[in-house]
């Protein structure tokens, strides 16, 4: 399994080459904190981290 993280929108991806959110293909394999955000519309936490898509979003990506 190799998870990587988007570096534009931080959404973790597995075994992919583009992000299934912005369709970004710059992913990278260093980050750090994990988020799940099942309902982005009603979280706190998915407005301040700007998701709009529910997901597994990284904290930091590098």
């Amino acid at each position: 399994m190799s998870e990587k993280a988007c570096k534009q929108c931080n959404r973790i991806v597995e075994d992919a080459t583009e992000c299934p959110v912005c369709k970004n293909n710059d992913l990278s394999s260093t980050w750090s904190g994990t988020v799940v955000i099942y309902n982005p519309e009603d979280s706190e936490i998915a407005e301040k981290l700007g998701v709009k898509t529910p997901g597994e979003y990284a904290i930091r990506v590098k």
